[in-house]
């Protein structure tokens, strides 16, 4: 019990750290993505807690097995969420929105995992309830691996992530799906004299465990905020000359950021994966950029901007002489 304690607790600080570098770049950039995170890994969080005390505090499991049996509301509830956020994380790293089937398929699971708990109490009553949720993840993974394959715009780290959370989902969900079954039928048992339930499953836990760790390694190695990419410059000067330049033109603080970027000689895709913007916004707000500054070419720009740069650096110095 005392291993079993251990592992609770290292599974719960590995979810805090995960989630509180989500809450961090929520708080400070206020992007979705991260607040989706921070839903998701919440649930795992949720999730672990409950099943924690079913495994230490003995008449919390019984209450908890029995409700579970008749209306397992909140089980449902979090792989509803859990499926939804993962739909979301692989929509954006696609730069799409969900797709119609994605809700239909939420909107099958939710009744399904309604519906089942209407059956008389069996092993076969649990194993139907929680097959939609193994099915769900399988066939993300392999949606995750169909569009790695087809989606050769994105950019390589698009891909390689997308490529990790295909194989994961993939093979968790096989292995989850496995593990259930052996469980359900040869360990638990769920007759209204003896209900005992294993509510633990190792592969689901090890599915969390390389998500946040996948998680950790995006925030630390992978992710580089686009604030601190456009806004800090190597001098203060150009900071000036280059505010001055976007305030001639009437830029947008979006179309400054998209400007700063397209003077590094970034493509479009580049700007879309730094940015976080889908390749079609950045290609309006270039379009938009063209055309305040009176342009058809990228190397127009970089002319036109050292061009203002040079003359008001000349004005500058004839000011202070």
């Amino acid at each position: 019990m005392v291993a079993v304690f251990i592992y609770n607790i290292l599974l719960i600080v590995l979810y805090t750290i995960a989630m509180s570098f989500a809450i961090n770049l929520y708080l400070k950039e206020k992007r979705k993505i991260f607040l989706i995170l921070v839903i998701y890994i919440g649930f795992f969080i949720l999730d672990n807690v409950i099943i924690y005390m079913t495994e230490f505090i003995n008449t919390f499991a019984l209450t908890y097995n029995q409700t579970f049996m008749s209306i397992p509301a909140i089980k449902t509830i979090i792989f509803m969420v859990n499926a939804f956020c993962s739909f979301w994380i692989v929509a954006t790293i696609l730069k799409e929105n969900i797709p119609p089937l994605h809700y239909a398929i939420l909107i099958l699971m939710a009744v399904w995992m309604i519906s089942v708990p209407m059956l008389s109490n069996s092993a076969l009553k649990v194993w139907l309830y929680y097959l939609p949720n193994q099915l769900t993840l399988i066939y993300l993974g392999f949606y995750a691996w169909r569009q790695h394959k087809i989606k050769t715009e994105l950019s390589e780290r698009s891909l390689t992530y997308l490529k990790w959370i295909a194989i994961l989902c993939a093979v968790s969900g096989l292995c989850i799906l496995l593990e259930d079954t052996f469980v359900i039928f040869n360990v638990d048992q769920y007759s209204s004299l003896d209900l005992k339930i294993y509510n633990r499953n190792v592969c689901e836990d090890i599915f969390s465990i390389v998500a946040c760790l996948l998680t950790i390694r995006f925030f630390l190695i992978d992710y580089t905020s686009p604030k601190e990419t456009i806004i800090i410059e190597p001098q203060e000067d150009d900071t000036e000359i280059f505010k001055a330049f976007c305030r001639e033109h009437q830029l947008t603080q979006r179309e400054e950021e998209i400007f700063k970027l397209l003077l590094d000689h970034k493509q479009n895709q580049e700007i879309a994966d730094e940015l976080f913007l889908s390749i079609g916004t950045v290609k309006t707000h270039v379009h938009n950029i063209f055309i305040k500054l009176n342009v058809n070419k990228r190397n127009q720009i970089i002319d036109l901007y050292e061009n203002f740069k040079n003359h008001y650096t000349q004005n500058l110095a004839e000011n202070n002489s």
